[in-house]
């Protein structure tokens, strides 16, 4: 009969506590079956014969395509390779819709089926030569000198208008001028004419004036972030994430726009890396201000560490601070898993969460964001029944 029972238990599934268990089960179930021979999914990747072709339809015509990364663009854009021998890090001419242009090979070649593209597939043309090489540093050169004419220019007109960029096209039959005004403040249709006209005869070549926010002027003249590292916009980032205020507040970060934003006067762009973890594991933990029982009584959560997953409630019974993992407390996948102290208590914190919240502009941004409640409990760095101060109309009581 032991031996029966013991059986059975063994042959029971074993059921993940949290979220990170159930996806290492995951990756160790698939690779125990990939390592054994067994068919995983419609990949046919344990025979070793799978399709790489990039896309899903199987009747669509394929390509040979190469990834081409311009100066002025995070973007990567695909060109057809031909019988050409590319390898990473060439630089190679295409044609684009503003003509010839240099960029950087930054994906080898590979196939992929056309119907996954956008627009027309066109060729290299060649690749750079020495003499190419000495013409882009001798435009390179000559569109510093640029910037500093057209300022010249703008501030003997009294133009509100700040130069960033001037760069050559690759033949040197086109110059485009990026600059930035300030806030609510834009150059007429007639000024705009006047002043292309004017800078066309100066440089004599067609100029393009091109007027940038301030995202894509940090993005152009680069600098040094708050982390100390080179912005992401002007060394890998492809384009700009949505970012709300709602990510600093998930990630418990000070809602102060000189706090969470960059050298543009936006919000980080790294708001949004980890937002998603932070919201995934915020799930599974309590909330500020609960009543939960622990192992040495019952207590109020006062304040969390959400990626050691470590959590410190003030006991009831003594009024000291003791910190738990979230193992200690119980807590598995989600934060229903919470034990409350008492039914009573459980209902009164449940209301006084779920209280709608209240709404303002936050100055400087303009993002709407939510508050908490005046009386949601504990606050961030105070005690037990701390109230936060409204804003706006609440002033004025």
């Amino acid at each position: 009969m032991a031996n029966s029972v013991e059986v059975a238990m063994s042959s029971m599934p074993v059921v993940p506590q949290t979220v990170d268990e159930a996806r290492a089960m995951a990756r160790q179930r698939f690779k125990t079956r990939l390592e054994a021979g067994e068919k995983v999914g419609d990949c046919a990747c344990e025979t070793g014969e799978g399709e790489s072709v990039g896309g899903s339809d199987d009747e669509a015509d394929k390509q040979c395509v190469v990834g081409i990364r311009f100066r002025d663009s995070g973007r990567t854009y695909y060109f057809d390779v031909r019988d050409a021998i590319v390898e990473i890090g060439s630089w190679v001419v295409v044609k684009t819709g503003r003509g010839l242009e240099a960029g950087r090979v930054v994906i080898a070649p590979q196939q992929i089926r056309l119907n996954t593209l956008q627009g027309e597939l066109k060729a290299i043309e060649r690749f750079l030569s020495d003499a190419d090489v000495r013409r882009m540093d001798d435009f390179r050169r000559r569109g510093a000198d640029a910037v500093r004419a057209v300022g010249r220019l703008v501030r003997f007109r009294g133009l509100p208008v700040k130069p960033i960029t001037a760069e050559y096209s690759f033949d040197g039959a086109t110059l485009t001028v990026s600059y930035s005004t300030p806030e609510r403040s834009h150059l007429a249709t007639g000024t705009l004419r006047e002043l292309t006209n004017e800078l066309a005869t100066l440089f004599d070549c067609r100029v393009e004036l091109r007027e940038v926010g301030p995202r894509d002027e940090a993005r152009l003249l680069g600098g040094v972030g708050r982390c100390g590292r080179t912005l992401c916009c002007s060394s890998w980032l492809p384009i700009y994430p949505e970012i709300s205020m709602n990510m600093a507040k998930t990630q418990d970060l000070p809602l102060n726009p000189s706090k969470v934003s960059g050298v543009c006067g936006r919000l980080l762009c790294c708001l949004s890396y980890e937002n998603e973890q932070y919201r995934q594991m915020k799930g599974a933990m309590p909330r500020l201000g609960q009543t939960i029982a622990t192992p040495d009584g019952d207590g109020v959560v006062v304040s969390m560490q959400i990626l050691k997953e470590l959590i410190t409630v003030r006991l009831e019974a003594d009024k000291s601070d003791r910190v738990f993992s979230k193992n200690d407390l119980g807590i598995g996948s989600g934060a229903g898993d919470v034990v409350p102290a008492s039914p009573e208590r459980s209902v009164a914190v449940r209301a006084t969460i779920e209280r709608p919240a209240t709404s303002d502009l936050l100055d400087g941004v303009g993002t709407v964001i939510e508050e908490p409640a005046a009386d949601a409990g504990v606050a961030e760095h105070g005690g037990v029944g701390r109230r936060r101060r409204r804003r706006g109309g609440g002033r004025g009581r």
